[in-house]
């Protein structure tokens, strides 16, 4: 992991806005990210991007105050979470394929199989993640709550 840029906002920036300030700069200064939020496991904020970098602010003591911005590479991890589906189709419920929009848009990359298989009387697809442990792990954690 490195550094690749550092900066600050000002203390100003309510919690309420810092995700879409993340947005903002990250777009202005060659680092887009399309979504950021609270990531209690990185005690910050986070931005995610599937291209191997991304952006966290953190809040600086009150005096002086205002967010510390780093933005830090990192390495994909790519996993294969099998998704249930209905017998011998690839129809996928509905709420997930709504939740994996939303993981694509904090920073995931998804390549969903178009071959259902049976494993133990059930009925699966491969859905290939890629991106940061931390996403992923929560997505996996919304994936077993869905069983």
């Amino acid at each position: 992991m490195a550094v690749l840029a550092e900066a600050t906002f000002p203390s100003v920036i309510h919690n309420t806005e810092v995700s879409e300030e993340i947005v903002k700069w990250g777009n202005k200064n060659g680092f887009p990210v399309k979504k950021a939020k609270l990531y209690n496991k990185m005690d910050g904020y986070v931005g995610f991007s599937p291209d191997g970098y991304y952006i966290i602010a953190t809040r600086l003591p009150p005096i002086p105050g205002g967010w510390k911005v780093v933005v830090n590479s990192y390495e994909a991890e790519e996993r294969y979470i099998p998704l249930n589906v209905k017998p011998n189709s690839t129809e996928v419920n509905r709420f997930i394929l709504k939740m994996m929009e939303q993981y694509e848009l904090e920073g995931l990359k998804m390549d969903l199989s178009d071959t259902p298989y049976e494993s133990y009387g059930t009925w699966l697809l491969d859905l290939k993640v890629s991106g940061h442990p931390v996403i992923i792990n929560a997505f996996e954690d919304f994936i077993e709550n869905m069983r």
